[in-house]
């Protein structure tokens, strides 16, 4: 069941009538507890931020565009959703590997042998091709060692605990990630001091790490914002937190296989290189596949394997999918991965000067993400269903992804987007009611 389908009107009503009562069920004998989901259902619809959004997705019902079953998909972004065949430019392939026949071809060759999953957690053993999967992305990034986990937040959760802890000071930037965050939240838990930086800038985390005694300082920051395709200022930021005695730990989801060259993404871009940074990347956009790594050092790798309860206490990543991963990134670090980007920073570009001739204002850098500024969240949704009636698929991105009046049309551009599906994703939007 979808929020499209969930019964959210029927849930806000009996909400509401479990907090008002009436007379008779005041005078009533006192009824046995409850058992079952329900008291639970109620008790958490109860809550203030549940009950609002609980309300507000009714509301919304026929424009929020969230929790959508994709009916099908084609090699040329076209989707069925909702019964409507769309251009899908809320897709973040965005090499468009995920129907290269390279990829399909390293799954079905490894399922005979291995089977849909390898039955043990990787602490205990793991398909040896796993160990080969992280020694080619090394040599991809020119790194010492890679460490593969089963997904980008299971890799921020096991690993910012596992690098701080009492007497560690851990710097967050505001813009970050959820997972980063939340996986803040556990280190903080663990003794390590948490501060928010207000601001990527040099002068903010200097401020920030005024006054607090330290044992190591960490920074962590997206490469690229997931929200608004933007970079902060790694290089400057790096060189902030060394003098400082401290390092950067970069979430570079969004810019892994996209940014920089053969796609080793914006810190390796802006560092030119990985050597002094903990680098997250993800398997499941640019590479098409499944998971994450971080990259490391064999002996640095040795302590985070004892040390990241998501690796230990976690499943890993089938062998299918790791067979899939040794193909793309084949394919990524080669002369034909550079045609994709190439094909890829293209369209980027096309949208870009699109938007610019129809004086519609945006957010981008260098990544496949460019962000349409559109304002509340009622505006926010009205225009993104306004683009899906007229065969355009973007994800509608609102409070709490963004700030509340800082609605975002999020326009993911891919390698294999046809010009004209961007061409009259471009004419639809200045068409859109402002």
């Amino acid at each position: 069941m979808n929020l499209r389908q969930f019964p959210i009107q029927s849930l806000v009503r009996r909400m509401g009538e479990s907090i008002s009562g009436n007379g008779e069920a005041a005078a009533a004998v006192a009824a046995p507890p409850e058992s079952g989901l329900e008291p639970l259902t109620r008790r958490l619809a109860r809550e203030k931020v549940t009950k609002l959004a609980l309300a507000f997705l009714d509301a919304n019902s026929e424009t929020h565009l969230k929790d959508l079953p994709v009916e099908s998909m084609t090699d040329k972004r076209r989707a069925v959703i909702e019964g409507r065949e769309v251009w899908n430019f809320g897709s973040d392939s965005f090499l468009g590997l995920d129907r290269d026949p390279r990829l399909l071809d390293a799954i079905r060759q490894t399922l005979p042998a291995w089977g849909s999953h390898n039955g043990a957690s990787r602490a205990f053993s793991g398909p040896a091709m796993t160990d080969e999967a992280e020694a080619r992305l090394a040599r991809w990034l020119g790194v010492a060692d890679t460490f593969i986990f089963p997904s980008v937040t299971l890799a921020n959760i096991g690993l910012l605990p596992a690098i701080t802890g009492r007497g560690d000071l851990l710097l967050v930037d505001r813009e970050s990630h959820d997972s980063v965050h939340q996986a803040a939240r556990l280190a903080a838990a663990g003794g390590a001091t948490l501060c928010e930086l207000p601001a990527a800038t040099p002068e903010a985390l200097r401020r920030a790490a005024r006054g607090h005694r330290h044992r190591g300082l960490v920074l962590a920051i997206d490469g690229v914002y997931s929200m608004s395709g933007r970079t902060p200022p790694l290089a400057e930021l790096d060189r902030a937190v060394r003098e400082l005695g401290g390092m950067l730990y970069v979430d570079d989801a969004h810019g892994t296989g996209v940014v920089g060259r053969r796609g080793r993404g914006a810190a390796c871009e802006a560092l030119g290189g990985l050597e002094n940074v903990l680098m997250v990347g993800s398997l499941s956009k640019a590479f098409s596949c499944l998971g994450a790594f971080v990259t490391c050092t064999p002996e640095l790798k040795a302590i985070l394997k004892i040390r990241s309860s998501t690796f230990i206490f976690g499943g890993p990543v089938p062998p299918p999918y790791v067979a899939a991963i040794l193909a793309a990134c084949e394919i990524i670090d080669s002369p034909e991965g550079d045609g994709l980007l190439a094909a890829l920073h293209g369209r980027i570009e096309r949208v870009q000067r699109g938007l610019d001739r129809l004086g519609v204002t945006y957010h981008t850098g260098s990544s496949a993400i460019v962000s349409l500024v559109v304002g509340d969240i009622e505006k926010t949704f009205n225009a993104g269903r306004w683009l899906f009636d007229r065969g355009y698929y973007v994800q509608s991105a609102t409070y709490p992804a963004v700030p509340i009046y800082g609605g975002l049309l999020r326009i993911q551009v891919n390698a294999n987007h046809p010009l004209e599906a961007i061409d009259g994703l471009l004419e639809a939007i200045g068409r859109m009611p402002r």
